[in-house]
């Protein structure tokens, strides 16, 4: 079902035309909430109404960049660029959050999920390097050796570690 598909054709159910409508709702994603407007069809007859998957992923695209930027979260190329500056895979990145899904870490580079502030405070933790030996010694990972002259705070200028009350509260 595409966007030009629906916009003036038949509902079968009454005969009516379905036409294209907005309206504003609140999404809820990761635990926070932004204000969108979206597009849907409703049949002018007897108001049957339709949203297409295109129509939906707008949505939540636009929830997704409302939320990124009123919370603050590092955005994928952020969280991919961090991780890779460290050397390390998408499975040692994932055990260093408390054993996050390596499939949920990927979903974060790719931008298919939000991460709630707690797992980006976490995150961003691991650009200093002290937070990032103690929670790679937590979770039995080995890090890769790291030239003393790199600079994580430089090979990732978009990630600055948080105050260290916030990086050990996720659970």
């Amino acid at each position: 079902m595409s966007l030009s598909t629906l916009d003036g054709t038949l509902h079968r159910g009454c005969g009516g035309r379905y036409a294209l409508q907005t309206e504003t709702v609140t999404m809820r994603l990761s635990g926070m909430a932004a204000e969108v407007t979206r597009e849907f069809f409703r049949c002018e007859k007897c108001a049957h109404e339709q949203r297409t998957i295109e129509q939906r992923d707008a949505a939540e695209k636009a929830a997704t960049e409302l939320i990124r930027a009123e919370h603050d979260l590092l955005i994928p190329k952020a969280i991919r660029q961090l991780r890779e500056s460290l050397g390390l895979t998408v499975a040692q990145f994932a055990e260093l959050i408390y054993g996050t899904p390596k499939g949920i870490v990927d979903g974060w580079e790719k931008g298919k999920y939000l991460q709630n502030r707690e797992a980006d405070a976490l995150i961003r933790s691991l650009a200093d390097r002290e937070t990032l030996e103690k929670r790679a010694a937590k979770a039995g990972v080995n890090l890769p050796a790291l030239d003393p002259a790199l600079n994580l705070a430089a090979a990732s200028p978009a990630v600055t570690p948080p105050a260290e009350s916030t990086a050990e509260s996720v659970t």
